[in-house]
C-alpha cells in the first residue's frame, strides 16, 4: 500500500533542509527539532537541525541528562534557503531571513500563524501540549523506527512542554506518547535507568529547578528566556512567559521585567518596531500580567511614539485582564496559559481596540 505521508512529502521537491524551532528556543522547540531532522535522514534526505537562538537552562540540563547534542545556533538564512519550521507559525518568532526562504514543512501545536508559502508546501498542526508529540505520530505514520535515542529526545520534548503532565495544555495523546516512550527505554538494556519512571521523574525535576534558575542573567536575559514575538492588526509586541516563586520579592521583580520591557520597546523602535511588550509572570497558582508599550500619534500627517505605559496599551491589557493594581500590572487570581488563555485574550482586546 502507497504511504500518502511519504508521497507528500517527496511531492516537495527538495534533497534538504534546515529543521528549526522559534527565537529564544524551549526544550520543545530545540528537541522537535532534533528528532523531526533525524526523521527526515530516515527518508533519505539531508536534514540538519539548529536552533535560533541560546538554549535556556531547562534545556541545557534535558540535553545533558538524556545524553544528547544541542544543535548549532543559526542567527539567520540567506533567501531561498530550505526551512522546515517547528513548533511556530509565525513570521514574527522564526528565523532572522525566513520571509525570502523556502518554507517546505511547518509542524505545530499553535494556532495557525502568517507564514506562507507561494509553492508546495507540507503543513501538520495538531492540538496537543508539545510539538514532539507531533513529532511521535509522525514517525509511526511513515513506519520509522523510534529507537531510545529517539524516544530520549521525544520524552525530553514532552517533559518540558507539558510541564510533566501538570500543564493545562496536555493531553490524553500527550500522555499516551509519553507512556510508549516511556516502554522503548525500558526494554532497551543501554539506557542508563535503573527505574524509568522514577529517574525521568527525577530529571523532570531538575529540570524544573534550571527553568527557574536566573543565577548569572541579567534582568533582560531573564525576561527573553521565554519571550516571543507577535503581530495582531498591526501591532507588533513582545510577549514573555516567567515564573517567580519568592513572594518576599515578586514586586520587585515584576518592577525589574517592567524596566526591561520599557527599554526593548525604545531600544526597537528605530528599527522594527515593538509598539508594546507583556509578560505573563505566574505566581503559585496565579498570575500577574504586566504591560508596556508606545502611543502612535498621527498630529498633521505624522507619526511619532510615546514610549512608557501608554493608554492605548493599558487600555488593551485592562480590556484582556482587568483593572490594573499598579501601574503596568494586573493580578489574575488563576494561573495562565500563554497559548490558551494571554494570547487569545490579548488578540481579542487588540482587534476591538483597532476596530
Amino acid at each position: 500500500m502507497c504511504n500518502f505521508y511519504r508521497e507528500a512529502i517527496a511531492a516537495l521537491n527538495w534533497n534538504k533542509a534546515i529543521v528549526i524551532g522559534h527565537k529564544t528556543p524551549d526544550g520543545d522547540s530545540v528537541m522537535s527539532a532534533l528528532a523531526y531532522a533525524h526523521l527526515m535522514q530516515q527518508l533519505g534526505y539531508e536534514a540538519t537541525a539548529k536552533m535560533a537562538g541560546k538554549a535556556n537552562n531547562e534545556t541545557v540540563y534535558a540535553a545533558k541528562a538524556f545524553n544528547l547534542e544541542l544543535p548549532e545556533i543559526l542567527n539567520n538564512v540567506e533567501a531561498q534557503a530550505p526551512l522546515i519550521l517547528v513548533d511556530h507559525s509565525d513570521y514574527a518568532q522564526a528565523i532572522d531571513g525566513a520571509r525570502d526562504a523556502r518554507i517546505l514543512q511547518v509542524i505545530d501545536h499553535h494556532g495557525i500563524g502568517d507564514i506562507t508559502e507561494s509553492k508546495l508546501l507540507y503543513a501538520k498542526y495538531m492540538p496537543v501540549g508539545s510539538t514532539c508529540s507531533i513529532v511521535y505520530t509522525s514517525y509511526r505514520e511513515l513506519n520509522v523506527e523510534i529507537t531510545p535515542f529517539v524516544a530520549r529526545i521525544l520524552l525530553a520534548g514532552i517533559l518540558s512542554d507539558t510541564l510533566n503532565h501538570a500543564k493545562v495544555t496536555c493531553t490524553s495523546v500527550d500522555r499516551a506518547i509519553y507512556n510508549e516512550l516511556v516502554k522503548i527505554l525500558a526494554d532497551d538494556e543501554n539506557v542508563p535507568f535503573e527505574n524509568e519512571l522514577l529517574k525521568i521523574n527525577g530529571i523532570y525535576k531538575e529540570m524544573f529547578k534550571a527553568a527557574k534558575n536566573f543565577d548569572g542573567m541579567t534582568d533582560e536575559e531573564i525576561f527573553n528566556s521565554d519571550a516571543k514575538d507577535y503581530e495582531i492588526a498591526g501591532l507588533r509586541f513582545r510577549l514573555g512567559s516567567l515564573d517567580w516563586n519568592d513572594e518576599s520579592s515578586i514586586d520587585s521583580f515584576n518592577q525589574r521585567m517592567l524596566s526591561v520591557m520599557q527599554e526593548i520597546v525604545r531600544r526597537e523602535s528605530s528599527n522594527a518596531p515593538y509598539h508594546m511588550a507583556f509578560c505573563r509572570v505566574g505566581f503559585k497558582e496565579t498570575s500577574y500580567i504586566l504591560y508596556c508599550g508606545s502611543e502612535i500619534l498621527d498630529k498633521d500627517g505624522n507619526q511619532s511614539e510615546i514610549l512608557g505605559r501608554s493608554e492605548t496599551c493599558q487600555g488593551i491589557a485592562e480590556r484582556a485582564f482587568g483593572q490594573s493594581i499598579l501601574p503596568g500590572v494586573i493580578f489574575c487570581q488563576r494561573r495562565l496559559s500563554r497559548k490558551l488563555d494571554v494570547v487569545p485574550m490579548l488578540t481579542a482586546a487588540i482587534e476591538e481596540k483597532r476596530s
